[in-house]
């Protein structure tokens, strides 16, 4: 083999790995855009989710004249030494009235265990207090009346599969509760049923 013949199969070939290189830059680079695009994509997809469910619960305040509204998610936070899953609940999503301190800011992964008489009543349709000095447990009651609460209601909500996803809370802290919310002095069941009605209007929306 003569030598130009040699140069020109080593020219061939440091041309086709030249071009292989070249083309898989160009390929990593198009896949980094790609995925920038697809996170850019979601992220703004969950922001306008996001909007959406704060503006159905300002209009949810407004409509039932309360102080605070917010929504509590159920989550995995960490594992115990057995590996199984720590179960934990956080408010992610509120709208309070001017003025008002946020519970949002302060209730973040807590344990499901330390509010079960709350979850239990809430999740059996109980949790309807026009006052509460009526509340029979003192723990909740306590910490209810911390943030300034007179009266509050909850109700679950599900997810299209009726799976547990998270609680819908409501509460007057210096607004008068309107009296058409209100049947013989506590909660009338028609609130009771478009509260619920409402809070499930927004699970398609919640994680």
């Amino acid at each position: 083999m003569d030598i130009t013949t040699i140069l020109s199969t080593l020219i061939t070939a440091l041309g086709s790995v030249l071009v292989a290189l070249i083309t898989a830059g160009y390929f990593k680079k198009w896949q980094d855009r790609n995925k920038e695009k697809k996170s850019r994509g979601q992220l703004m997809a969950q922001i306008q989710k996001d909007e959406l469910i704060h503006f159905t619960l300002r209009e949810i305040r407004r409509q039932y004249n309360c102080d605070r509204i917010y929504i509590i998610q159920f989550h995995n936070g960490g594992y115990f030494y057995t590996a199984a899953p720590m179960q934990k609940a956080s408010v992610t999503y509120e709208r309070n009235s001017d003025g008002l301190e946020r519970v949002s800011d302060k209730f973040q992964n807590v344990m499901v265990s330390h509010h079960t008489w709350y979850l239990t009543e809430t999740m059996n349709n109980k949790m309807f207090y026009v006052d509460l000095d009526n509340m029979p447990d003192l723990p909740t009651k306590s910490l209810l009346k911390n943030y300034g609460n007179y009266a509050h209601s909850a109700v679950v909500i599900y997810n299209n599969q009726n799976q547990l996803i998270g609680v819908m809370g409501l509460s007057w802290v210096f607004s008068e509760i309107p009296k058409e919310l209100m049947d013989e002095g506590v909660f009338s069941d028609e609130f009771k049923l478009h509260l619920y009605q409402d809070a499930n209007s927004l699970n398609e929306y919640l994680i």
